[in-house]
């Protein structure tokens, strides 16, 4: 004759069946896994995205300031090889920066072209200048600093300051939290004369 339940086992048994399809569940699943690619990807997605925008944000940067500094060089490197400029030659520079930042706009354009003459005793000091706006950017006159390197006596150089605005193409304020939409590219370069003892403006 089969003895009578007591009552803890009877509450023990009905613990273990509540519990055993909630542990089955659990089991299934854990050991389900699909889905699993479209859980990976809904992770990784955004920090892939953002990844591949900051290089294409990069690269751009660094190709609209691989042109600043190659229409500097050239700018500078040009005027150096005559003895005598006027305004209109200068004007010709801007005509040349757009052509060397083709296929990308210039936009804000700023270019000065200074010639500095260096005295006897290696004083650098403007002889003239111009500024595509206009208006001479430094008086006549006015000490200069130069690279230690160039600063040599009875020498004339050409200096050429270029700047342009970059415009962010990935600009997302709401993501970002930034306000900054165009970073402003600069460069300056030094060339030494080429031809005669120095470079004259005729209507600086």
């Amino acid at each position: 004759m089969t003895p009578p339940l007591r009552k803890k086992e009877v509450a023990c048994g009905e613990c273990s069946a509540a519990f055993a399809r909630p542990l089955a569940l659990l089991r299934r699943f854990l050991g389900d896994r699909r889905g699993v690619g479209g859980v990976e990807f809904a992770l990784l997605a955004p920090v892939l995205i953002v990844l591949y925008l900051c290089a294409f944000e990069l690269t751009m940067g660094l190709s609209v300031s691989k042109k600043v500094t190659m229409a500097a060089s050239t700018v500078a490197d040009i005027v150096s090889r005559s003895d005598k400029v006027a305004k209109s030659d200068l004007e010709g520079m801007v005509d040349v920066t757009n052509a060397i930042f083709v296929p990308y706009g210039v936009k804000n354009l700023s270019l000065k072209i200074t010639g500095i003459s260096i005295d006897s005793s290696k004083q650098a000091k403007v002889a003239w200048s111009w500024s595509h706006s206009g208006t001479a950017p430094y008086a006549v006159g006015a000490t200069v600093s130069v690279p230690s390197d160039m600063l040599m006596a009875d020498t004339f150089l050409v200096r050429s300051e270029l700047s342009v605005d970059h415009e962010l193409v990935m600009y997302l304020p709401a993501l970002s939290g930034s306000q900054i939409n165009k970073i402003t590219i600069g460069r300056e370069f030094f060339f030494r004369q080429r031809i005669n003892t120095d470079i004259t403006c005729s209507d600086c």
